[in-house]
């Protein structure tokens, strides 16, 4: 009897369960709080409009230079084509505070000897309006324009004014106080 107990027991064991099967959650431990879903969206979100918000500004950056570049150098030509004798020494100043290197060298020259003189005797303006202006070049810290002036000068000698227009090409260079113009260059001139 002894044997068919133990047969018994054999048989009436139940089968080695299977272990239980665990979740994906057990797996991956407990499941993200709503509030925790939340956070991560908006970190997201926020890295995502910081990135564009870089590239943006980077696409932003080249136009905002080109604009930079070409207004000095339109205010830089309007200036040394506009001139009479009471307004000269301002003109200068101004030209001054655009200009650097060979431009401003240059520019002191023409108008720092006895120019002021033959203003006052011819009785001679000059005035200069900018008609176009484009951006040949712009690097990280140089540029070359070029700008097509229409310059109007009137003297005593004069009947009537006489207009021509220059095309100019000017070479820049950013300093630590913005673009400055280091040359300039006449490329041609038409009388009108």
């Amino acid at each position: 009897m002894d044997e068919d107990i133990a047969v018994a027991d054999q048989t009436s064991a139940a089968p080695p369960a299977e272990p239980p099967r665990r979740s994906m959650r057990s797996r991956l431990g407990r499941a993200p709080s709503s509030a925790t879903v939340v956070a991560m969206l908006i970190a997201i979100l926020v890295a995502a409009v910081l990135a564009e918000s870089v590239l943006l500004f980077r696409g932003n950056t080249d136009a905002r230079v080109r604009a930079q570049v070409l207004q000095t150098s339109s205010r830089l030509v309007e200036l040394v084509t506009t001139y009479d004798a009471a307004t000269l020494e301002r003109q200068r100043q101004a030209v001054f505070s655009l200009a650097i290197g060979k431009a401003k060298s240059n520019y002191d020259a023409v108008t720092g000897g006895g120019l002021l003189s033959v203003l006052k005797t011819q009785q001679a303006t000059s005035k200069g309006k900018v008609d176009r202006a484009s951006v040949e070049t712009v690097g990280d810290d140089s540029a070359t324009t070029l700008v097509l002036v229409t310059v109007t000068v009137t003297n005593k000698d004069l009947k009537t004014p006489r207009a021509q227009q220059n095309l100019i090409e000017l070479s820049l260079v950013h300093t630590s106080s913005g673009w400055k113009v280091d040359d300039l260059t006449i490329l041609g001139q038409l009388t009108l």
